[in-house]
């Protein structure tokens, strides 16, 4: 009796075959881990810098908008370019007549009446850098020198807007007042106290000025050191930290209007984040650049 054997094949990987797929499997691996990690890092970095800026983006847009509104030719920045100062304007109008000779207490501005009652302040008239008036004793007066021959006035007195029958509207002022000049346009401002801003340190500041305070009209510009360690607030605010001055860079720059442009006002700040040192990777510095225009004219 015979017996019969069946034979089965069997089928497999060899030794080579698996080396070769673990081989192709590590390195689409590592260039999915690669591109993965290089995204997310990406990412990361993104949000970092976003983090960073935003709230330099944010005072730079307040800076400008104010800045857009100061009484023309009232802007000046100092010798290391960390503060910038200007006189906000509130409202203008076109008036009537102005006193140019103080010889009445109660020196007024005659203008066409507001749709509202304007806000108080003090009056402005052709702000130009230099005024030459007609005074023997005066040859110059810049804008900021207030005295009773000078571009800015006294204070509107709290109850001195008066409306006439005639339609027009009469501002008294605080105290005897004459202006060096009319304008050709026969236009006036009424501004606010001064405002600056600096850069103190690693943190940008906004400096409101007060009648009577440390800050108020001067004839030499206050660096923001002496303004932060003289005012508190709600005068000194700070709008952005994380602030850096390398070397040979102004935070603001300045130039004159001409007779082909406005006058522009630059802003170049550099951000890096404070609470990493130098020699960190993650270290880095942004640099934001702004330009504004300011229109008005005198």
């Amino acid at each position: 009796m015979g017996f019969c054997r069946k034979h089965t094949s069997q089928s497999g990987f060899t030794l080579i075959e698996l080396i070769v797929v673990i081989t192709l499997l590590g390195i689409i691996s590592l260039v999915t881990v690669g591109f993965i990690t290089s995204t997310m890092q990406g990412y990361a970095d993104l949000t970092r810098r976003d983090q960073l800026s935003s709230a330099v983006r944010v005072a730079i847009e307040r800076m400008a908008r104010e800045i857009r509104n100061a009484l023309p030719n009232s802007i000046r920045v100092n010798s290391d370019g960390n503060c910038l100062e200007f006189i906000p304007s509130l409202a203008a109008s076109r008036y009537i007549s102005v006193p140019l000779s103080a010889s009445s207490a109660r020196s007024s501005v005659v203008s066409v009446p507001f749709a509202v009652e304007p806000p108080q302040g003090r009056i402005a008239v052709y702000p130009i850098d230099t005024n030459n008036g007609d005074e023997p004793t005066r040859t110059s007066n810049p804008i900021y020198d207030l005295d009773s021959w000078s571009i800015i006035s006294p204070m509107m007195s709290a109850s001195s807007v008066l409306a006439a029958e005639s339609g027009t509207v009469d501002v008294m002022l605080s105290a005897v007042h004459a202006f060096p000049t009319d304008s050709p346009s026969l236009r006036y401002f009424i501004v606010d106290e001064p405002v600056s801003f600096c850069v103190v340190g690693t943190d940008l500041y906004r400096f409101q000025g007060v009648t009577a305070s440390n800050y108020s009209y001067a004839i030499d510009q206050p660096d923001g050191a002496t303004l932060l360690s003289s005012l508190s607030e709600p005068q000194a605010a700070l709008l952005a930290s994380d602030i850096v001055s390398p070397v040979g860079s102004a935070s603001f720059k300045y130039s004159d209007a001409t007779l082909l442009r406005n006058g522009i006002v630059l802003f170049d700040l550099f951000v890096q984040d404070q609470q990493l040192s130098v020699s960190d990777p993650t270290q880095e510095s942004i640099r934001i650049q702004f330009e504004v225009q300011v229109k008005n004219v005198p």
